[in-house]
């Protein structure tokens, strides 16, 4: 295609003088300089300061809606597991859906889930899924215990060791719940590749109810623990 010049631009406008007003969001994007000698017009700072004021309300227009959207996702998941575990009959079954959520169908990064046992057998065949809450030896992980607490942010060491294993050097930042709000017998970890992900300000409410919907779907298969 031959490529408009400026003249044909400016004829083009002259033959269609309505041209700005069936196209009045252009003006937002165009800058048209108000000559003034060497000083910066009133008009042309106002048009300055009214395109920013504009550019800022569509960032926090575009925000709402991503976090509308978010939250939509996040509560669709929610409905999602619970129809899904009440299809389940054994504590392995619980588990095997709450990872297929997560991992598949959320896609979260890194999901992890511990629970407590004391049966020396146990830990034994199934190290990968049981541990002695004597094994949570770091302050992290005995807060989240103790105070039955979400703690969110970035872990590093043997938190992020014992809960992530081989995957821990991916995860830079985490989430991690505690199961069953009467009496702690589990953890679980979620954790993301990017470090602002998961952090202390944040919101919980989405991790809180998926913990004690998890924990209540748990709680009936806690004697084979």
């Amino acid at each position: 295609m031959q490529e408009l010049d400026e003249q044909q631009v400016a004829d083009y406008l002259l033959q269609h003088p309505e041209f700005f007003n069936n196209n009045a969001a252009m003006l937002n994007d165009l800058h048209i300089p108000h000559v003034a000698g060497s000083a910066v017009s009133l008009i042309e700072r106002q048009v300055f300061a009214l395109r920013e004021k504009n550019k800022y309300f569509e960032d926090k227009l575009q925000e709402m809606v991503e976090a509308v959207h978010d939250n939509q996702r996040l509560n669709m998941s929610l409905q999602r597991l619970a129809v899904n575990l009440f299809m389940v009959d054994s504590m392995d079954d619980v588990i095997a859906t709450v990872l297929e959520e997560l991992r598949h169908k959320l896609q979260v990064d890194f999901v992890s889930i511990w629970l407590f046992s004391e049966d020396a057998d146990r830990l034994e065949q199934q190290s990968q899924r049981y541990i002695s809450k004597q094994a949570f030896g770091s302050q992290v992980l005995a807060k989240v215990i103790e105070n039955r607490a979400i703690q969110c942010g970035r872990l590093q060491g043997e938190p992020l060791d014992i809960l992530f294993g081989e995957e821990a050097p991916q995860v830079a930042s985490a989430a991690v719940l505690p199961l069953s709000m009467a009496d702690t017998f589990g953890l679980l970890a979620v954790g993301s590749r990017d470090e602002q992900h998961y952090h202390p300000g944040m919101g919980t409410d989405y991790l809180t109810q998926l913990g004690e919907l998890v924990s209540a779907a748990m709680r009936q298969y806690v004697a084979d623990v």
